[in-house]
């Protein structure tokens, strides 16, 4: 329950194979707080993606780009009635994967220009969460959880793959922990590590309750 009128939100950020979504599903049941899970299976390119990166790169980042766009805009209107959220990724964490793209050539630099657009306008009015949990797993240890969970949509990630993922999200966490980002400023961070899922979460429990004025159930 919380303390005050106006809801939390909880962004929960990583590499593909982080655990985020297992993690997530626990503190929304321990703080009574909504889930909004990342559409992995609503995503129409996936699959595709997988298969050709250089035809379906761009147009599933815009895809994703949106969606992302419209699960902040529920957690705005919860946090407004008092229903605080977490969210399985966030914009800027989909961004990430879009610089990697672009770096690696499957999307080119007027493709970039757009989705720059249309992420600076939808970012705008983003509200800043109470709290940024971003979730330090070493590549090998995210490949290995891939292989176990096997989506068939995942098969063509490899190692370097993640590697680069990761290097992406050490970038993004540097540039909000040193407000480059308008709408990061004053954010808590918290660089988690999440190598085995069975680390005691008391600890991170505590932080949550600190900046989010939340209670246990």
């Amino acid at each position: 329950m919380l303390q005050d009128s106006e809801g939390s939100i909880i962004w929960l950020e990583g590499i593909i194979g982080a655990g985020k979504t297992t993690l997530a599903r626990k503190i929304a049941e321990t703080f009574d707080v909504k889930l909004l899970e990342e559409p992995v299976e609503a995503n129409p390119y996936l699959a595709r993606f997988y298969e050709d990166p250089d035809r379906w790169t761009y147009p599933m980042q815009i895809h994703l780009l949106h969606a992302r766009y419209r699960m902040q805009q529920a957690a705005a209107g919860l946090a407004g009635i008092g229903q605080s959220t977490i969210l399985d990724r966030g914009l800027p964490g989909d961004r990430v994967f879009a610089k990697m793209h672009v770096h690696a050539g499957a999307i080119d630099s007027i493709e970039w220009d757009t989705y720059q657009m249309a992420y600076d306008s939808m970012t705008q009015h983003l509200p800043t969460p109470s709290l940024l949990i971003f979730l330090m797993v070493d590549p090998e240890v995210a490949m290995e959880r891939v292989q176990e969970r096997a989506r068939g949509c995942e098969t063509g990630i490899d190692i370097d793959y993640l590697k680069r993922l990761r290097d992406g999200y050490f970038d993004l966490m540097d540039e909000i922990e040193s407000g480059q980002h308008r709408w990061a400023r004053g954010i808590r961070v918290v660089r988690w590590p999440w190598n085995s899922a069975h680390l005691p979460v008391g600890p991170l429990f505590c932080e949550i309750q600190k900046h989010c004025q939340l209670r246990s159930r």
